[in-house]
């Protein structure tokens, strides 16, 4: 089969679950002597199309901000659509997978898809619904009515996980929606070292307001002063970045707190978490959280938040973890309690087991071939 992968950011350049998710399943499709194409911005110099790791990149225009204002760029997602439109229409891929965000591509990816009479299919990766509202506030209708547009644009879809396919079925998506999870290279995990550097608790995740990058410094502050001896890791970049940095400042954590900033290389990131104890993500919004499922194999425990929108709270398991508030001090509270009584290695290695992107990779593969015979 010619699989067309649509997404506007690419892996490495940057380390998201959904760039992630399309570099594992590809290259591993591509293995399987399946012809596999990716169509993003352009992060490189020299030609438009390049092949690595098996994988055709097409870079249909240059890179730009994702961000603006702490919040995903409108002008990019219709910069990047229109750059999409012309290559799509002279794909020949049999199979078509754009992933749902930021929708614009989805609709021409459907309007394409009619007119060339390929197969199309929209990978979910979360739905916002009236959460819209809460981003954008009464400007969140526009949201609202553009993410119903790509869903009634979505032929046949996939979701990545249960909380997903679940709020695209109550906002009245009428066919059955398989759930094929992201997932995790366990023997790439195994092979990687702990690093020299040693802390007790850790974030991995992009610097927005969703993920409450500042949750993790007030949380250190009240370890810190009830008398514990904390050292925590911060890695990732965003908007957030330099707010966080001078609230540590401002506590006075800066020995305690260390923000890496940006890791490219994904071993060093998994190095870390090897050196670690607690993963921690209180994020109000997760479509996955493959960072997480990464921590449980590293032997670390998983803090994250009770919260409807994070997908990423399913991953917390009997003597694996604890579901905080989305408080400051009941995360702390969480990551005590994680750091006395250790993690279940049992419960977390099966459940772990489960996710390896072998796995994951093969139940796709036979997804599109049921779409494709």
């Amino acid at each position: 089969m010619k699989i067309a992968y649509i997404y506007d950011v690419i892996y490495p350049e940057t380390i998201g679950g959904v760039e992630k998710r399309i570099h594992e399943i590809g290259i591993r499709l591509s293995r399987q002597g399946h012809e596999v194409h990716l169509y993003g911005m352009k992060y490189w110099d020299g030609p438009d199309v390049i092949v690595r790791n098996g994988i055709v990149i097409h870079g249909v225009c240059q890179v730009m901000n994702l961000y603006t204002g702490g919040r995903r760029s409108i002008l990019q997602a219709v910069r990047y659509t229109a750059g999409l439109a012309l290559p799509l229409l002279h794909t020949d891929a049999d199979i078509i997978d754009c992933q749902n965000f930021p929708y614009f591509p989805a609709v021409i990816s459907y309007l394409i898809s009619r007119l060339t009479k390929r197969v199309l299919v929209v990978t979910w990766h979360e739905f916002w619904g009236y959460y819209w509202f809460s981003y954008l506030g009464v400007r969140g209708i526009i949201g609202l009515l553009i993410e119903r547009l790509a869903l009634w644009c979505s032929p046949r879809a996939i979701a990545v996980s249960p909380l997903t396919a679940g709020q695209m079925l109550q906002a009245g998506y009428y066919r059955d929606i398989p759930v094929i999870p992201n997932g995790i290279d366990l023997s790439a995990i195994d092979g990687v070292a702990p690093a020299s550097t040693i802390s007790d608790i850790i974030f991995v995740a992009r610097f927005i307001p969703e993920k409450h990058p500042e949750l993790v410094v007030q949380a250190v502050r009240c370890l810190v002063s009830s008398g514990m001896d904390i050292k925590c890791i911060m890695v990732g970049d965003g908007p957030e970045f330099s707010p966080v940095q001078e609230l540590i400042r401002r506590y006075d954590l800066s020995e305690r707190i260390t923000c890496t900033g940006f890791l490219a290389d994904h071993n060093e990131v998994v190095s870390l978490m090897k050196s670690s104890k607690v993963f921690i993500l209180p994020s109000e919004r997760e479509g996955f959280g493959i960072a997480a499922i990464e921590a449980l194999a590293c032997g670390l425990q998983l803090v994250t938040a009770r919260h409807p929108r994070n997908a990423a709270s399913a991953h917390v398991l009997p003597g694996g973890g604890y579901l905080a508030e989305m408080d400051a001090g009941d995360i702390a509270t969480g990551i005590k309690m994680c750091l006395l009584t250790g993690p279940d290695e049992s419960v977390i290695k099966a459940y772990v087991n489960r996710h390896d992107w072998d796995q994951i990779a093969s139940s796709l593969e036979k997804y599109y071939e049921s779409l494709y015979s």
